[in-house]
């Protein structure tokens, strides 16, 4: 008890920034619930900012934490394609406490930022047993990540928000990347450097984790574990080598679930098309590492103290990880979404020690008296950034902030509706924004989700029924359609094909024409079947039993002529239809 107090007295800024952060991180939305507490309904309204994650958190909350099949009712059973530990690990927080979904994400953005700030602390001060440098990491990767880039900054001292919200404020991830990935590092170091097996046992478990929270995080430590173990065999240094490398097999033998998933995954006929569509390119080209993990590694070879040989030689092998996230495709001949490396990892890391060379280096030229001074200028800059970014994104942001927010309140009601009138795991029929607060705010399922693509369930032909049956609402004839879908073209391209074209041709409207005129024909063809019998034979298959017609956004849907639709309700411009085969 005498040695936890004395802990927190030696770290309490560490503390105290910690509460600052979680309070910046929740503030908008508690700060929106007490602006429109009158007159404002509990839905639809605080995914202050909306994210993938968010569906999965309450898919976890509903029942079904392994993620098979977060959007469709078939297909719950699935292998998982994204990761659920960070989805589970809200998800159950909620529940703990009988939270509904806005209140979970309140915890979370209390809780979760809090423990990033206090493990990226942690991690930093063990390795350069300096509290300053610690502090400074922590607040720059934590607030100030958004004008860490020239455009950032630059829109900054502008006055305009250098980003849509700060990364920890989005559901699950950031925060569950940083958390099992820092866990990991600390007991990983302490046992680098004390060699007690409970830290090797401890970073074993905690890297094991790392592959049930996100596939960048586990193969940019993997990366790093052989980059340290490649470090150590040139030093021969075989006790080390052989020490590093059993976390690292221990660390596969927490995994082993996960690689059994992935094996199963792998064997379904759906997974090579989904695999394409996460924008896995085939290639065996070699990237380029970044700015700033390549400033980094520059810097920390021309400066960074080699005395304390166990610290340097750790330190390089994080920043040489870089150089083998960027290209493993030189080896495995497909190039990941190489950003996510970048955000997460290659940054962070280059942040970290490029502020520790800052400190170092003023200590070299006769300025250490001002480390004080800096530091108080990179938290007190840092806090402002954060505290600016999640301010002027709330009241300016187009899609996430408080006018939005408000406008999606007119799907409260009929969200409410679904919920009292419809059966749990019931499928209901909708286009874009409609589908994806239904799998929020309600037990039920999906005809169609924007993000449904990345999913074993989603088969091709599944896919295309979808947007045809849209189509086919629309009324759309023969002679109309090649307008409409070239028109249309990155719709369609996002649909059937995900990122896939966004990254090997830039962007999602670079879909070839020959694509374009390869599901024109297939839609042409189904025309034949008359629409109210072709959309009457999609429903039964796909067991819906709800379409609700979105009449702004879809104005020229054409719902009210089937007669096997029955009007059940109406909201502002929300109509839902009950089908009654």
């Amino acid at each position: 008890m005498i040695y936890l107090k004395q802990l927190i007295l030696d770290h309490k800024w560490a503390l105290i920034l910690a509460i600052i952060t979680a309070i910046i991180i929740a503030g908008p939305q508690a700060y929106f619930r007490l602006a429109h507490e009158d007159g404002i309904s509990s839905q639809a309204v605080e995914l202050i900012p909306d994210s993938p994650w968010t569906p999965r958190v309450t898919e976890v909350m509903d029942g079904y934490p392994t993620l098979g099949s977060i959007y469709y009712k078939e297909g719950k059973g699935d292998p998982y394609l994204f990761q659920p530990l960070g989805s589970m690990t809200v998800g159950y927080m909620g529940k703990i406490f009988s939270l509904d979904i806005n209140d979970t994400l309140l915890l979370s953005r209390l809780v979760l930022p809090f423990f990033v700030v206090l493990l990226l602390y942690g991690f930093v001060y063990l390795l350069f047993r300096d509290r300053l440098i610690a502090l400074c990491s922590a607040a720059l990767v934590t607030l100030a990540d958004p004008i860490l880039t020239y455009s950032g900054m630059l829109n900054f001292l502008h006055g305009i928000s250098p980003a849509s919200f700060l990364g920890l404020a989005m559901p699950v991830n950031h925060a569950m990347i940083f958390i099992p990935l820092f866990a990991f590092l600390i007991p990983f170091w302490l046992f680098y450097t004390r060699r007690t097996w409970i830290y090797g046992v401890t970073s074993a478990f905690f890297l094991g984790l790392n592959f049930y929270t996100y596939f960048y995080s586990w193969t940019y430590l993997y990366a790093f574990g052989g980059a340290l173990v490649l470090l150590l065999l040139v030093r021969k240094e075989w006790r080390e080598v052989v020490a590093m490398g059993s976390v690292f097999f221990g660390g596969l033998l927490v995994a082993i679930p996960y690689g059994l998933n992935l094996y199963a995954a792998s064997h379904y006929p759906s997974y090579t098309e989904v695999a394409m569509r996460f924008g896995v390119v085939a290639s065996h080209a070699p990237l380029f590492i970044g700015f700033a993990a390549l400033i980094a590694l520059s810097a920390f070879w021309l400066w960074f103290p080699r005395e304390d040989t166990k610290r340097y030689v750790f330190g390089f092998a994080l920043l040489l990880a870089p150089i083998l996230t960027m290209n493993q495709q030189i080896i495995t001949g497909k190039i990941m979404q190489e950003a996510h490396y970048h955000w997460y990892f290659h940054k962070p890391m280059a942040v970290i020690f490029m502020t520790f060379l800052v400190f170092y280096l003023l200590g070299r030229v006769g300025f250490g008296a001002y480390k004080k001074i800096v530091a108080g200028f990179i938290l007190a800059t840092s806090i402002f950034a954060g505290t600016f970014t999640q301010a002027a994104s709330y009241l300016n942001d187009p899609t996430y902030g408080e006018n939005a927010s408000i406008a999606r309140q007119r799907y409260a009601p009929a969200l409410e509706w679904l919920n009292t009138h419809a059966a749990k795991e019931e499928i209901v029929l909708a286009t874009d924004q409609m589908s994806h607060l239904t799998v929020i705010y309600t037990p039920l399922n999906v005809f169609y989700h924007r993000a449904a693509y990345a999913t074993l369930a989603a088969t091709r032909g599944r896919l295309l029924d979808a947007i045809f049956t849209f189509y086919r609402f629309r009324g759309v004839a023969a002679n109309d359609a090649r307008k409409v879908f070239y028109d249309e073209r990155k719709f369609i391209s996002w649909n059937i094909y995900g990122i896939y074209y966004r990254q090997i041709l830039g962007s999602y409207e670079a879909i070839p024409d020959e694509k374009i005129e390869e599901i024109l024909g297939e839609y042409l063809t189904s025309l034949k079947i008359p629409s109210d019998l072709w959309i009457k034979e999609k429903l039964q298959q796909y067991d819906v039993q709800y379409v609700v017609w979105d009449k702004r956004r879809d104005p020229d849907w054409q719902v009210g002529k089937y007669s096997f639709l029955k009007e059940a309700a109406a909201f502002d411009g929300l109509i839902i239809y009950r089908f009654v085969p």
